[in-house]
């Protein structure tokens, strides 16, 4: 997973997705309310598709908390869309 903000892009591992909101944990502290861009690989074994899926979107913090020495951050998805290849 790769989030970007108004003054940082960075790397992070997705821990849950649902259509309305993702937790990822990253090394870095993120403000709630800050607008966040992503991009999600989505393995295609894991979806039963012939290849990985992208998915791109926008959303808000909701929630940032030390969770094992790194960052579990939940955010809002205000928008998403599936890129394709």
């Amino acid at each position: 997973m790769f989030i970007k903000t108004s003054s940082v892009s960075l790397a992070g591992r997705t821990q849950n997705i649902s259509a309305c909101g993702v937790l990822f944990d990253t090394d870095t502290d993120m403000s709630v309310g800050a607008n966040i861009e992503f991009t999600i690989s989505i393995p295609a074994d894991v979806i039963g598709t012939p290849t990985d899926v992208l998915v791109s979107g926008a959303g808000r913090v909701v929630r940032c908390a030390a969770e094992e020495g790194r960052r579990a951050v939940a955010a809002v998805i205000d928008e998403y869309r599936f890129e394709r290849g």
